[in-house]
């Protein structure tokens, strides 16, 4: 807190120098002294000129030159620009009937997997509002509810439809040009993983940024809170409290990704995160480097807090690199993340009743790691075909606390092969072949093959 304290002032300093910058910069006219300074009139230390008795045509035709700033050159404020993104996919997979029998068959599914219509709101020329509306599976979106009164606090819930409609970016930016810092105040996306970070379909050839980060964290992780940024050369800082997790929806399945706060109207924040990271160049724009790390306790945000008398305390380190070198794109990232006290967790979620009940997916793992690396090829030089090769590993039981047992069933890994092409102005195709496997003796190894057809046009602006 004494670090965001300091940090907010930092840049209540630089907005204080930004504004003695503007008042005294001249914005009207400016008066250039002539051959002759005995009719010139002195300027005042604001950078104004004196007032006087002489016409204009008379300084014009002592020398003087009036230059004044034309209408046009100022664009005018506030102004609003607009960007859109979406795609819908095709996938067929093998799976088994039931746990006792593996026959494989295979399965296809059809998904309008999210349309995104983002905007920018410049308020001057160094303020902007950021938003971003996902409309995610064609849905209307559930809201839960948490009734403490009802036999002993009952979850309940309305659903409509199973997709969503969120709006899961809306943020203040203020930026501050003597000190090369920021200020972002809302919900904005956590710099902590590929998939909270290249969000934007363009930037990635493959189908989904990452196919196995939503078994570990939240996929597309934003998060309400502050964040203050400081550019240095190349490097860019940050440090921020933003909301955090609630361990009453993690799941063996999604370790914490389930405790990401979006059942309910709305978020609580008995419980606040510190997110901070160091960046190299721009991860996003496939020129740099970073190390992230997210620390919080999850105990506090739960409904029910009688079920669990520990703290719950979360740390992610995260490395992440997206470089690209000539043709060649190097993009991946190694996550490890830790949960204290995840045998008790899992206890106390165990007896949740009402919709939030785990039943088979109470038991968590006390440390998670995921590992991905991708190496992509541009054939044309130009984005318009893109092939690659990916690996990615994920396992949600590396270390176990207590009577928890390791269940190898979640220590999968995922290779896949594909390309994406840019097949019309503005529109992409993208083509997916993956093999799934894990540690569990006797479950065989399955295939899977996407396609997905969207559009992107910020990229192609």
């Amino acid at each position: 807190m004494r670090v965001i304290a300091l940090s907010l002032l930092l840049c209540s300093q630089a907005f204080a120098q930004e504004k003695t910058v503007n008042e005294v910069t001249p914005t009207v006219q400016a008066v250039a002294p002539a051959a002759s300074s005995s009719t010139t009139p002195a300027p005042t230390p604001g950078g104004t000129p004196e007032p006087t008795t002489t016409s204009e045509a008379d300084n014009n035709a002592q020398g003087t030159v009036v230059a004044s700033v034309p209408k046009n050159s100022v664009e005018a404020f506030p102004k609003l620009s607009f960007k859109s993104y979406g795609y819908f996919t095709f996938s067929q997979h093998e799976t088994f009937k039931a746990v006792n029998d593996l026959t494989k068959y295979n399965r296809r599914k059809m998904d309008l997997a999210e349309i995104a219509f983002e905007g920018t709101y410049d308020l001057t020329p160094s303020s902007k509002i950021e938003f971003e509306v996902e409309i995610e599976h064609g849905g209307v979106g559930t809201a839960m509810e948490f009734d403490p009164f009802e036999e002993f606090g009952e979850f309940e819930t309305e659903v409509e439809k199973g997709g969503e409609v969120a709006l899961s970016e809306f943020v203040y930016k203020k930026s501050f040009d003597t000190t090369g810092s920021a200020l972002k105040v809302g919900k904005f996306p956590l710099f902590i993983s590929l998939g909270s970070i290249l969000t934007k379909p363009g930037r990635t050839p493959s189908i989904l940024t990452s196919d196995v980060e939503a078994a570990m964290i939240p996929y597309h992780w934003n998060e309400l809170g502050v964040q203050v940024e400081q550019k240095l050369w190349m490097f860019t800082g940050r440090l921020g409290m933003v909301s955090g997790l609630n361990s009453e929806f993690f799941r063996s399945y999604s370790w914490v990704g389930g405790g990401y706060q979006r059942q309910f109207e709305n978020v609580n924040a008995d419980d606040l995160a510190t997110v901070a990271s160091l960046e190299y160049g721009s991860v996003s724009k496939g020129t740099g480097i970073g190390l992230a790390y997210y620390g919080g306790n999850t105990a506090g945000n739960r409904y029910k807090k009688d079920k669990l008398s520990v703290d719950a305390n979360l740390q992610i380190l995260s490395a992440l690199v997206n470089y690209r070198i000539w043709r060649f794109v190097i993009t991946g990232q190694v996550i490890h993340g830790q949960l204290d006290n995840s045998d008790k967790v899992a206890l106390a979620n165990s007896t949740l009743g009402g919709l939030a009940k785990p039943k088979s997916f109470a038991p968590l793992g006390h440390k998670a790691e995921l590992e991905s690396a991708q190496l992509s090829y541009d054939v044309f030089e130009g984005g318009d075909l893109v092939v690659y090769a990916k690996y990615e590993h994920v396992n949600t039981f590396a270390e176990v606390e207590g009577t928890i047992p390791e269940y190898p069933r979640y220590d999968w890994t995922r290779t896949s092969a594909g390309l994406m092409w840019a097949w019309d102005k503005g529109a992409f195709m993208k083509a997916q072949y993956a093999e799934d496997v894990t540690e569990l003796t006797g479950l065989p190894r399955t295939k899977w093959i996407g396609l997905a057809f969207g559009f992107d046009i910020a990229k192609f602006n």
